[in-house]
């Protein structure tokens, strides 16, 4: 079912909610996997990246009126509180990410809801002071650097679920990520 205009809205929902979990799944491994590579992942086809998770981290486990949060605000690598939050069963719904390719730095939200790009902070790619095109060249780069941020996000995404559906996921990466986990205080 490729056409969602096809899907009657309450349908639609449910399909959201339903499959929601893997986007906390897809941000609580991106998270993981960074903090295990030391901040560096290499991606198809924009090669090597660094993503760090910054300043907050929000985690949920359950549903409805069994919902459970937490958020959790830590300097650099400091998170004791989300590591618990994680042995506990919670899995991220929200953090605040930087990445840098070679060239560009982004600072970003990302939801598991809809693994969308939120609150950006650009990279600097021009001297305002010049105003280099005028308002319409500064509206149509910042198009290209977002839409070059949401190709990163969606080749992480796309790994995550090749990886997520290979049998390398339940032999070699569940264990590898509970191992890590295990060894955080």
């Amino acid at each position: 079912m490729n056409d969602l205009s096809a899907i009657e809205p309450a349908a639609f929902l449910d399909l959201w909610r339903e499959k929601i979990f893997l986007g906390q799944e897809f941000l609580t491994w991106l998270w993981i996997v960074s903090e295990i590579n030391g901040n560096l992942l290499n991606i198809k086809p924009q090669g090597a990246i660094e993503l760090w998770f910054e300043s907050r981290l929000q985690l949920e486990s359950g549903e409805g009126g069994n919902k459970k949060s937490v958020t959790c605000l830590a300097p650099g690598a400091e998170w004791a509180e989300a590591h618990t939050a994680l042995r506990e069963g919670k899995k991220l719904t929200r953090a605040k990410l930087r990445v840098r390719t070679e060239e560009k730095e982004w600072s970003l939200a990302l939801s598991a809801d809809a693994l969308t790009p939120q609150s950006v902070r650009f990279p600097k790619t021009f001297d305002e002071s010049e105003e280099e095109g005028g308002p319409v060249g500064q509206f149509l780069e910042r198009a290209a650097l977002l839409s070059e941020l949401t190709a990163i996000v969606e080749s992480l995404f796309k790994g995550f679920l090749e990886l997520r559906l290979s049998p390398a996921w339940a032999g070699t990466e569940l264990p590898r990520l509970n191992k890590w986990l295990t060894s955080q205080k």
